[in-house]
């Protein structure tokens, strides 16, 4: 039986009194919240909710555009999964330690070691218990990053195959709105380095022939982007006279 199968049955309770770390007033103020103490332990957050994934992290300013907020989502959600990967691991390997200290209870002979054995015994299932409920964790945010990848897919502009290919659209589009947020703001190396990367993806977009492709994409707000970009690049004169 898992661990967390069996959590109604871990009373972590009676471990911290067995412990006589407490005084008994102390005691009997967490017998009073224990019912509360289980349940927060229970909902705890451990990860990102849904809303600080979509506002937060997939905020407009830094991932402007569909595709930029899908491969944010592809990046975010293979962290997640190398991490439950990495935790897999380490749940086996802790599984083998807790077998290792239930043998050795069973061989020793000495009382004070079987007391420490049985301590460490118990810490041991309280760490598996723990990185079953990290892990159950990282299934729900995999999953929503899932769902979100879907939601976007249908208003992708590039490829979802090559992340290189949304790239130089979303970036110039993401410099042009943390200029316009943090204007003079920054320090001089941080306003001097974001100038020349907006600068620079401006002039990439002009290189490749893009210049319309990119404006078209604001829709009513182009005329604004394009008397913005007209600092670095020429645009076509259709966008200036609207």
């Amino acid at each position: 039986m898992s661990n967390l199968k069996r959590k109604e049955d871990f009373n972590s309770l009676e471990l911290i009194k067995q412990s006589g770390i407490l005084t008994k007033e102390d005691v009997n103020s967490l017998e009073i919240m224990a019912e509360e103490l289980r349940d927060t332990f229970l909902k705890v957050q451990m990860f990102r909710t849904p809303t600080e994934m979509r506002v937060s992290v997939l905020n407009d300013i830094k991932h402007p555009t569909p595709d930029s907020k899908y491969w944010q989502s592809v990046r975010e959600q293979n962290v997640m999964y190398t991490e439950t990967i990495n935790l897999s691991y380490e749940y086996r390997k802790k599984q083998i330690e807790l077998k290792k200290l239930q043998r050795s209870l069973e061989a020793e002979t000495d009382d004070l070691e079987q007391e420490l054995k049985q301590i460490e015994i118990e810490q041991a299932e309280w760490s598996l218990l723990n990185m079953e409920k990290t892990a159950k964790a990282r299934i729900n945010e995999l999953n929503e990053w899932s769902s979100i990848k879907k939601e976007l897919e249908n208003d992708l502009n590039f490829s979802k195959e090559d992340v290189n290919e949304h790239q130089l659209m979303s970036y110039a589009s993401r410099f042009i709105n943390q200029y316009q947020v943090k204007g003079n703001s920054g320090s001089p190396s941080e306003n001097q380095n974001l100038i020349g990367q907006l600068q620079s993806s401006i002039k990439e977009i002009e290189k490749r022939g893009l210049t319309e492709a990119f404006l078209e994409q604001y829709g009513d707000s182009a005329p604004e982007v394009a008397q913005f970009i007209g600092n670095y690049i020429e645009v076509p004169q259709k966008y200036i006279e609207k």
